[in-house]
Parts: C-alpha cells; sequence; structure tokens
C-alpha cells in the first residue's frame, strides 16, 4: 500500500485527504479534513493542523500532490488575489523532509479524476480522447487532458475564463439583445473587459442582479445565490443558463472534447437545476460550427466532493510513487 497526501487548496479554504493506493492500482480515502487559511497563520502552521487533522506526518507518506489555485513557481504558490500568507512549498518540503511532491494547477486535479472515478456517460464518448474539466465558482477555472492506453497521460496549459464573450452567430433574438445589454452595462458601469469569468463567478451572478434588478443594491454572491435557489429571480437563472451553455459551446469548439466535459465548482454544484433550463442548450447551441459532431461529447456534472483529492491521488500514483 502507497500512501498519499492530498490536498485540494483554493483561496479560502484547504481540503485534505488520506489516500491508499493497494496493489491493483486502485485508490481509496480513508479520511478527510477541511480548514479556513483565515484559521492559520502560515504555511507551516496550514501543514501541521493538515498533519494533525489527518493524523500522518507528510514525511510518512509515499507522495504529497496539491491541487491549488494559482501559479507554482517551483518555489513559491502565487495567486492574482493573494494568499493570507506566503506559501514557499519548496523550501519547507526540503526542511520536513518531505516524500516525492508536486503543486499542480486545481483543474489539473479534476482532470486526473475523471481518470480513475467510474462517472456516468448520457452518450458514447472515447475513453481516449481529449476531454475538458471547468469549474464555475470564485473564478471560472479550465483545465484539459488525455488519458493513455497505459493509465499515463498528458495535460494542457490553458485559461479559458479570462477570453471575451464573443456575439455568437445563431443566438434567438431576446438572447442577443440581453447580450448587447448586459456588455454595454458591464463597460459602462465597472469598466470591464467583459470575458466569460466577469459574468460567470461568484461576482458575475452579482453584476447580473445589479443589470437586473438596480433599485435593490448591490448584494454579495450568496446573497444572490440564496434568491436564485428560492427561484424568485428567474431572468437571472435564464441569461445565467445561457452564458453557461455559451461557454460550453466555445469550449467544445476549442478542444472538440470526445472524452466529455467536466464541470464543478461551488456555484454550478450549488445552483445544479441551470443546467437543465432550456437556456442552457440555447447557449450551447448558438454557436452552430460541427454542432452534430459536438452533440455527441457528454457533458457531466461532477457532484463528489472528493473529486480533486482522487485526482491527485490518481497524479501522484503516475508520476511521483516509485
Amino acid at each position: 500500500m502507497s500512501t498519499i497526501i492530498a490536498w485540494d487548496l483554493g483561496a479560502t479554504k484547504c481540503a485534505a485527504g488520506l489516500l491508499q493506493c493497494d496493489g491493483n492500482g486502485e485508490l481509496h480515502c480513508s479520511k478527510t479534513f477541511t480548514v479556513k487559511l483565515s484559521e492559520t497563520t502560515s504555511l507551516v502552521d496550514l501543514v501541521a493542523k493538515v498533519e494533525a487533522g489527518l493524523d500522518v506526518n507528510f514525511s510518512d507518506a509515499q507522495a504529497v500532490c496539491i491541487g491549488a489555485a494559482g501559479l507554482f513557481d517551483g518555489k513559491e504558490l502565487k495567486h492574482t488575489n493573494p494568499y493570507p500568507y506566503s506559501m514557499p512549498f519548496a523550501e519547507l518540503a526540503k526542511s520536513q523532509r518531505w516524500p516525492a511532491f508536486a503543486v499542480i494547477h486545481d483543474y489539473a486535479s479534476i482532470v486526473c479524476s475523471t481518470f480513475t472515478t467510474h462517472v456516468v456517460h448520457p452518450k458514447s464518448y472515447n475513453p481516449h480522447g481529449r476531454r475538458v474539466a471547468f469549474g464555475i465558482g470564485t473564478g471560472l477555472g479550465l483545465k484539459d487532458g488525455v488519458l493513455f492506453p497505459s493509465g499515463d497521460f498528458w495535460l494542457g496549459h490553458n485559461e479559458m475564463g479570462h477570453i471575451g464573450v464573443s456575439m455568437p452567430p445563431l443566438a434567438k433574438f431576446e438572447h442577443l439583445q440581453r447580450h448587447r445589454e448586459i456588455v454595454k452595462f458591464l463597460r459602462d458601469k465597472n469598466a470591464l473587459h467583459v470575458t466569460f469569468e466577469k459574468i460567470l463567478s461568484g461576482n458575475g451572478l452579482s453584476r447580473l442582479h445589479t443589470f437586473f434588478y438596480p433599485d435593490a443594491g448591490q448584494l454579495t454572491p450568496e446573497q444572490v445565490g440564496n434568491a436564485l435557489a428560492s427561484g424568485k429571480i428567474p431572468e437571472l437563472a435564464d441569461t445565467f443558463a445561457w452564458y453557461a451553455g455559451l461557454f460550453t459551446g466555445t469550449v467544445q469548439l476549442s478542444f472538440m472534447p470526445e472524452g466529455g466535459i467536466y464541470i464543478t465548482g461551488g456555484v454550478a454544484l450549488t445552483h445544479s437545476a441551470i443546467f437543465d433550463l432550456p437556456a442552457f442548450a440555447e447557449g450551447i447551441d448558438a454557436s452552430p460550427a460541427y454542432l452534430p459532431q459536438r452533440q455527441h461529447f457528454p457533458i457531466t456534472l461532477l457532484k463528489r466532493g472528493d473529486t480533486p483529492l482522487y485526482g491527485c491521488g490518481y497524479y501522484a500514483m503516475k508520476r511521483l510513487v516509485k
């Protein structure tokens, strides 16, 4: 049995798991632990709390894999919205005698999880075709990858959330008119470069709410989420679903993912009903190119909370454990 410590490190909290890889190459998660970064004072303190929560020392594991928001430069993890303290993983790993470790993109772990978890595919798919995972949450993250028949894999380098929202050629008139009004509103009021993340993230929900209901004042993403869940703001739900579909269609055209699209993230999972709205499919179909082929690409909502941990475990099993 190989013991692997896996992290899902976000901008505000860290979820960790203790995984074992058995002789058949199967992963099993025996314990999990979650801590808010606001409850820790440094990376050293964060590691100490995770060790206590999992009841294991990092130095006793065979591998450590950390799926993290931000960019790891080989020494330190950095984020556009800075962490509450520095994240010098390389220095800490050396001083504490960690085993082989890796800090990977947080959505790389989601892609890797699709290589090992049993995902229901409503349509036929190519298990060795390109697959894409994206998450709608605090931001809009994405990663693509390919599983080889040997079990090894390739991961891409991309950031789709920051591309601009273009005018879709086959949008219905009501969606097209609203899209023009929203783009003008965001540019005039917020002086924003209108990207998918500016609309589909948690803060994007707040911006859309201000657009539709200006007299209600500025609400937090949590407050808008509560109103969305209660069904009180159908116009916003319909528009958000359409943009989610438009982004999904853009991803399909960019990657032609025969291995499927896998969606997760706090906003997506909390409001999963938006993917059942007709506007979601209309957003996908608004870009007509290669639509007959794209209709065969499965789209799966990943609802398991431990998905990133299993993905880190798979990455460690193939790349770190000897």
